[in-house]
């Protein structure tokens, strides 16, 4: 690869996701689909899932349904139950320094099979995708529009279309697929570059700054917590700009932290935008006949009228925002938007705003589950155990460990991930991790008996539930025949050797710690039985999304092999706690003393005694959240934050 740039930016790639194992063939296709896919699909989005093995012209295919990549039938039809979206998009990957026009064609004329019936020249490696894209057509009735159709070829060299050449000739090519009848409501294709592939790939760490002209402002008095946060509004064709990515396309991944999808055009809020667009008396008082959208940025650089944004997120605006961007052609320079700024790096500030602004419409419980205040307690907990030797990240937020540098994307934990190894370990029905985490959201959080991320819940379970599954990850990356299998090994291994790791059995700090021993001294053999059961099994790979596949393995389990407990194992007197590194801590007040100058705290599982900070004597409450400092094995300046 000739391209410097490009080629560092794939050498990060392939550090942040461990693939120097991996050919560089494989390694580009697998950061292509990245840049093109995780940021529009952050939170279902996988290699696995878009991937296509050795499939002549095609190096990756996801199909978004209502803005969720699905890879599998069951899924589908649950997408499709009501009114839905639906987007192909195509990808072929060259780590050629030329664009060869001829792999161009294979790779067309394999979309073009795809959308074709002659089920027999479909290629092995896309029949469940076709499946999938059968089923869609199926339901018609219910697609909001026709689906949209994206292909894009992606190489390394410098590409230019009019000095090729080619355009007619492709656009002859993708005409034919246009011209299938009743199939698409759009057709579009791309040729990205290696340069324009660089800009991907800082769209998709959103690195990417932008200046917005903010004439008509007003800064707010200091906020607790915020550093500065500014009212006012711009020009609505600045805004559209802001929102564009560089491909022309909708930046999708600024409204990550919203709590909803764009609901589409037909819905009645968004239709009563677009006809105010259309209404010429009414379209200069946009500003006052829409609520605006609220911007959280990480930095905000002002100079005059011009605010420079950096890292910065949509969390409330999202129906406005698609509106405004699918009917840029009828705004004009008169049309204002108006625009809250606010400047904060704190993650809870974020949160409660999501929260409060999009109280005022109906949202779905589950839609806020994951920016709940427990996921700090989580947070903090994930924190504790890496002191002690358990690199794990929980990201909160998405991006949060972006500026990290050394951090692999494997030690990050997000919550979807987490959804997923609970509910295989403590809830014990690993057949369904394949459902997209918002329906499982949905699904157990009916009632507070199976709630996710319950206050009551002990961080532990999901740490310990993580903790299974990643060891498994590392097993099964070696042995490919299990990669399907990854969450019932999880729970097999927990019957065997973390039996209390149930919902409603209590946990505490003490019974952790043991817990977690035992996992670690006991969890090779354990994954060997796991493992035997499931290979003397000989299931199909999909029998993996059945609960009579999971009860079965349970009841082999427990039928040919010895269940391990936990044995009740009481601390010895000579057992120390773990020595922690000098530097600054967070924990919870447990217990104060009676002048007010230490406190018992809670950091992690551990429990720790600090002098209070000198400021904060007598102020203290139980239950506050401080921070601390370690110098020489001492815990001190106990101090209250948010």
């Amino acid at each position: 690869m000739d391209n410097i740039i490009l080629k560092g930016m794939l050498n990060d790639f392939v550090s942040r996701f461990e693939l120097s194992a991996e050919s560089v063939d494989l390694q580009f296709e697998k950061f292509l689909n990245y840049c093109l896919l995780n940021e529009d699909y952050y939170d279902s989005f996988d290699f696995e899932k878009v991937a296509t093995g050795k499939c002549l012209g095609i190096d990756g295919l996801a199909i978004a349904l209502g803005g969720v990549i699905v890879d599998d039938l069951e899924a589908a039809e649950a997408f499709t139950r009501a009114q839905f979206d639906v987007e192909f998009i195509f990808v072929q990957a060259k780590t050629s320094r030329k664009f060869n026009f001829g792999d161009f064609l294979k790779f067309i004329s394999t979309v073009k099979i795809f959308f074709g019936d002659n089920n027999s020249a479909i290629p092995l490696e896309l029949i469940n995708s076709y499946k999938i894209k059968n089923l869609i057509y199926s339901r018609a009735s219910k697609l909001r529009n026709l689906p949209k159709l994206k292909v894009v070829y992606g190489y390394t060299g410098e590409f230019d279309l009019a000095e090729t050449g080619l355009e007619p000739r492709i656009e002859s090519e993708i005409q034919q697929i246009r011209d299938i009848p009743y199939k698409f409501s759009e057709v579009s294709w791309r040729i990205y570059d290696g340069g324009e592939i660089e800009d991907l790939y800082r769209e998709a760490h959103n690195e990417i700054q932008h200046k917005i002209s903010f004439q008509r402002h007003i800064a707010l008095p200091p906020i607790n917590g915020v550093k500065s946060t500014y009212l006012g509004v711009i020009k609505c064709t600045d805004f559209v700009l802001l929102i564009t990515k560089k491909n022309g396309e909708i930046n999708k991944g600024l409204f990550v932290g919203n709590v909803r999808d764009f609901l589409g055009a037909r819905n009645p809020v968004n239709s009563e935008i677009e006809r105010t667009l259309n209404a010429s008396d009414e379209k200069e008082r946009f500003a006052i006949l829409n609520n605006g959208v609220t911007i959280v940025a990480k930095k905000v650089t002002p100079s005059g009228d011009t605010f420079e944004l950096s890292q910065f997120q949509i969390v409330n605006g999202c129906q406005t925002s698609h509106v405004l961007f699918n009917n840029s052609s009828l705004l004009n320079e008169e049309m204002y938007l108006s625009v809250k700024l606010i400047e904060t790096s704190d993650l809870d500030i974020s949160g409660s705003i999501i929260a409060t602004t999009n109280s005022q419409s109906q949202v779905t419980k589950e839609a806020l589950a994951t920016i709940r205040p427990y996921h700090r307690r989580l947070e903090d907990f994930f924190n504790a155990m890496r002191s002690t030797g358990y690199e794990y990240y929980y990201e909160r937020r998405p991006h949060q460990y972006d500026d990290y540098s050394g951090i692999t994307q494997k030690q990050v934990v997000s919550a979807p991930g987490l959804i997923k190894s609970y509910i295989s370990v403590v809830l014990e029905e690993p057949h369904k991790v394949h459902y997209y985490y918002g329906q499982l959201l949905q699904e157990y959080n009916k009632n507070e008996g199976s709630e996710l991320f319950s206050k009551d819940d002990h961080p532990g379970m999901y740490f310990l539930s993580h903790h299974i599954a990643s060891k498994i990850k590392d097993k099964v990356d070696k042995d490919k025949d299990l990669k399907d299998w990854l969450f019932h090994l999880a729970l097999l291994i927990k019957i065997q050797i973390a039996s209390q790791l149930k919902k409603g059995k209590a946990i505490n700090d003490k019974s952790f710690l043991e817990i977690l021993k035992h996992i670690d001294t006991e969890f090779d053999s354990a994954y060997s039985k796991a493992a035997s059961i499931i290979q003397g099994a000989n299931l199909e790979s999909n029998a993996n999304r059945l609960p009579s596949t999971t009860n079965s393995l349970i009841h082999k389990l427990m039928t040919n092999s010895e269940t391990h407990k936990i044995p009740i194992v009481q601390k010895k007197p000579t057992e120390k706690e773990p020595s922690f590194a000098d530097g600054q801590y967070i924990g919870i007040v447990s217990t104060i003393d009676d002048q007010g100058n230490a406190c018992q705290l809670n950091y992690g599982p551990y429990s720790l005694h600090a002098a209070v900070d000198e400021e904060f004597r007598g102020k203290l409450a139980i239950g506050n959240r401080v921070a601390f400092n370690i110098k020489s094995g001492l815990a001190t300046n106990a101090r209250v934050i948010r």
